[in-house]
């Protein structure tokens, strides 16, 4: 989010992606909470800052307060539950999140706390701001993120609370074709104003965690959060661009950022018309398995085409290729910036963000010279170790960018036992300093590794106490299983992942895992090819990470099959002695 009026100029580079080019200079940025873009006019709610009287009530009105209190609760739980009734046909979470009001309204220990209030002398509302005070204070103070928007969201029930008691009505209808820009919006607001087809939402105040940004998600509602001054940038009546993929809104648009608008949405539809329904639908076989399909990226830009492709998560972040486009191993700052804008635009899609695999083949800069064999070199965890001031760097960003607890971190290239270990000791003092610093993250950051060397494929069973989650790079595993550079062409005969001996490895690494209940994915270039989909799913693998324009065929493949025949076809395949019969059997050629 950027400062004071949020102003900024707009370079015009374009991607291939469902991208922008706004050319105007009245840009904002703040949090992309909902993918979507939207064009129309704005309908601004400002807050009301009400002051309630502190004097005390005369003891003969003790009872009417009574009754203004039970009302007011009674009309906001009928009202919770005749949303409730509205929305049951929309997403659980919409449901889910309602309910919770609903129990929050019905707590015993908070209306006994309030009635006790009124009986020693203040007012309904008094009595209603007091306790909801106490009960938001310990949350505020939280360094959970999470337990700091629910505080945010109990003093949303406490001022529709007030709101009722002061007769205070909004006219959701005004909502209609608009942009509704609010300092913050309750459930109840967004629920309301999708039902008379609002286009989009912007809000001062909100995390990527609330509420309020899960169910503009559910609803597919462009929404961007986080934008500070909003409500004073903008009027009732003015046009706005809502851009939910990159948290931007253009503010009065001018006419080559409508015609650029008109173009990307343009895209847009033309790209989920052709994707069919196929990216909404579970990624399920037909007798009931469950494949997790992830996309794997390497800009923050790649993002929305992953979840426009359908991705469930964002199973790798190359993030060396930070490095590679700036030339220089990026300062903390920019780094946890860099995974920060990842990690907001995919929540609460997870995201796995590599550690760098640099080596002389990809970026020399700290190397001590030129490798003539780098693949075989100082690179991944490997030179990580050597240099740990860039490795430190790159893990305080990484924890802190993680305090929404859907980051996972992955380490290159392990084939040693102790290089798991002496990361994870680096991993713990990096967190011990942050805490020091009273800097927020996740504590219990998942921390995985990659199975891309023969070492790590054969000794998985070692590395299990260690890790959370293996990623079976197939790419590298391959050249170092069948001793062929991937990239020489004399050896292109021999460089083939369809080989046996990289079918047992990762059956191999599977058992491993399976045994401490970690899942594996498989990220190299095998997953995304359709026809060893059912071989990889069979052999156990729970998650298949592929280029974001190969998951909607990959998951028609996985809908089309059963995993008991996956199961089969491995048992089958891994009894194979050669690459030809693998692909003979899986009918390619």
């Amino acid at each position: 989010m950027i400062k004071e009026k949020n102003i900024k100029e707009k370079n015009t580079e374009t991607s291939g992606s469902i991208s922008h080019a706004y050319l105007g200079n009245n840009v904002v940025r703040g949090i992309p909470s909902s993918g979507g873009m939207a064009f129309g006019k704005a309908l601004v709610l400002h807050r009301e800052d009400v002051v309630i009287p502190t004097d005390r009530i005369n003891p003969a009105d003790i009872p009417k307060e009574f009754k203004r209190f039970e009302s007011a609760i009674k009309t906001l739980i009928n009202e919770f539950n005749d949303l409730l009734e509205r929305v049951k046909n929309e997403s659980a979470n919409v449901g889910a999140i309602l309910e919770t009001n609903i129990l929050v309204l019905s707590d015993p220990i908070l209306l006994d706390s309030i009635k006790t209030m009124i009986e020693d002398g203040l007012s309904a509302e008094n009595s209603i701001i007091n306790e909801f005070a106490k009960q938001t204070s310990f949350l505020k103070k939280s360094k959970d993120t999470i337990l700091r928007e629910r505080a945010v969201e109990l003093d949303q029930i406490k001022e529709r609370l007030l709101g009722i008691m002061r007769n205070q009505v909004t006219d959701y209808s005004l909502g209609k074709h608009a942009v509704v820009v609010a300092h913050v919006l309750t459930p109840t607001d967004l629920v309301k104003f999708k039902k008379v087809g609002v286009l989009a939402i912007v809000a001062e105040i909100g995390g990527i965690t609330s509420h309020c940004s899960i169910l503009a998600r559910s609803f597919e509602l462009p929404a961007v959060i986080g934008v500070h001054n909003i409500c004073d940038l903008v009027k009732t009546g003015d046009s706005l661009i809502v851009d939910g993929y990159n948290g931007e809104v253009v503010i009065a648009p001018d006419k080559s950022d409508i015609e650029q608008y008109h173009l990307l949405r343009e895209r847009e539809y033309d790209h989920k018309k052709e994707l069919g329904e196929i990216v909404k639908l579970p990624s399920v076989t037909l007798d009931g398995k469950h494949v997790k399909l992830s996309a794997n990226v390497d800009f923050p830009k790649d993002v929305e085409t992953a979840i426009i492709n359908g991705a469930e998560a964002i199973g790798l972040v190359r993030s060396e290729h930070l490095v590679i486009s700036k030339q220089f191993f990026p300062s903390e700052d920019l780094q946890a910036e860099w995974y920060n804008q990842i990690a907001q635009r995919a929540y609460p899609r997870t995201v796995t963000i590599r550690a760098f695999d640099v080596g002389s083949d990809k970026f020399s800069e700290g190397l001590p010279y030129h490798e003539d064999n780098p693949a075989l070199g100082l690179r991944g965890i490997r030179f990580l170790l050597k240099r740990k001031d860039i490795f430190n760097t790159q893990i305080r960003a990484i924890l802190r960018a993680s305090a929404n607890k859907n980051i996972k971190f992955m380490i290159p290239m392990v084939s040693r036992v102790c290089e798991m270990q002496n990361s994870l000791k680096m991993i713990e003092k990096c967190k011990r300093d942050l805490e020091k610093s009273d800097i927020l993250f996740d504590k219990n950051l998942p921390v995985g590794m990659m199975v891309e060397t023969p070492a790590s494929a054969i000794l998985a069973h070692s590395f299990t106490d260690d890790v959370d989650f293996f990623s079976i790079g197939t790419n590298d595993l391959t050249q170092y299983v069948l001793a062929a550079d991937r990239s020489n062409e004399l050896v292109t005969s021999v460089y083939d992942s369809f080989h046996p001996a990289i079918m047992h490895l990762i059956k191999m690494t599977v058992e491993a895992a399976k045994k401490k209940d970690i899942p594996v994915s498989v990220c190299g270039e095998i997953a995304g090819h359709a026809a060893a989909a059912g071989l990889l799913v069979g052999l156990g693998v729970d998650e298949l990470s592929v280029s974001a324009s190969i998951l909607p065929e990959l998951k028609m493949r996985v809908r089309e099959s059963t995993y008991s025949d996956a199961v089969k076809i491995a048992d089958n395949l891994i009894q194979c002695q050669s690459c030809e019969e693998v692909k003979q059997a899986l009918s390619i050629t």
